[in-house]
């Protein structure tokens, strides 16, 4: 891309307060491109924009990731791939805890040099969906299987090589990020009538249990109990549990308790309820219990949370 269609981009950006973040800040000049470990301290940022492509894989937690006036629930195993200057913004949940991986690169990285004066090289047109603008972006995949697994791996060991920086890190930074890009492509162009009848069958339940969820959001304050869910839902409780691991990432009961747990921090800082008060009502039955949940997912007991809680409202 020319100087001057990059100042373009810039002054749009800069006209609706979009924060830009620059390659030239971002990485090094030796090196375009980093991968990077994050969890949930890094809070949630806003309408950004950077220079250059940007994965996030998620190994833990969940966040909202919106691109295009369209938000995804990101779970772990998802992961998102972002064009050059393409606006979006990624917001974390209170009380959820999140650990990503992180992989941020200038195209040219992954270009042989042929391929960058415009000669016949390596077949490298896979490479253009990641270049496309916003709307035709790929804001999310979900990983399963395998699949997960390979990526899980990949990723560390990218992270491994570049912190580590080993002789000729750089060369095995680069394998690695092409062998995750036809992983990706592969996934997310996967062709429909190859899908396996078993994803056409729970590709089927998506709005079921998304109906759940909302339900449980609704609920969760009440005691909720899986038979009941799966006699609300019309559902056998072993292909229930399936069904919602799969579309969630979380067991039932994990996610009952992190959305309770989430709804606990949001009364510690904008209420004046009693530490009981908020334990019964938002579904705990049991004060010491929920103390015990509540430390094992922020850190910190519901006290200690409440008096060092920075961001308290008045």
């Amino acid at each position: 891309m020319s100087h001057d269609g990059r100042r373009g981009h810039d002054s749009e950006a800069e006209a609706r307060g979009v924060i830009e973040f620059r390659s030239e800040q971002e990485l090094q000049a030796h090196l375009p491109c980093k991968v990077y470990r994050l969890d949930q301290s890094i809070g949630s940022i806003w309408d950004h924009t950077h220079d250059y492509i940007q994965i996030w894989y998620v190994l833990k937690g969940e966040f909202k990731h919106t691109i295009n006036h369209h938000s995804y629930h990101m779970v772990k195993g998802n992961l998102f791939i972002i064009p050059p200057f393409a606006v979006h913004r990624v917001e974390m949940v209170a009380g959820q805890e999140v650990e990503i991986i992180g992989c941020e690169f200038l195209p040219h990285f992954v270009l042989e040099p042929a391929e960058r004066d415009g000669e016949r090289g390596v077949d490298f047109s896979y490479l253009e969906q990641f270049l496309m603008d916003e709307k035709q972006s790929t804001p999310k995949v979900a990983l399963t299987g395998d699949t997960d697994i390979q990526v899980g791996r990949l990723l560390q060991e990218m992270l491994e090589e570049y912190q580590h920086t080993r002789r000729y890190y750089e060369l095995v930074l680069k394998a690695d990020l092409l062998r995750l890009l036809a992983i990706i492509i592969r996934e997310y162009t996967k062709p429909a009538d190859k899908t396996s009848e078993e994803d056409d069958r729970v590709e089927k339940y998506r709005d079921v249990i998304t109906s759940v969820t909302e339900y449980i959001h609704l609920h969760y304050a009440e005691e909720l109990r899986l038979e009941r869910l799966c006699r609300e839902f019309s559902l056998s409780k072993t292909y229930f549990c399936y069904l919602f691991k799969r579309f969630t990432g979380k067991t039932f009961n994990d996610y009952l308790i992190d959305l309770r747990v989430r709804k606990a921090v949001e009364c510690l800082l904008e209420s004046d309820m009693s530490i009981t008060e908020i334990c019964f009502g938002v579904g705990f039955n049991d004060l010491a219990y929920f103390s015990r949940i509540f430390k094992r997912h922020t850190g910190l007991s519901p006290s200690q949370y409440k008096k060092k809680a920075p961001g308290r409202l008045e």
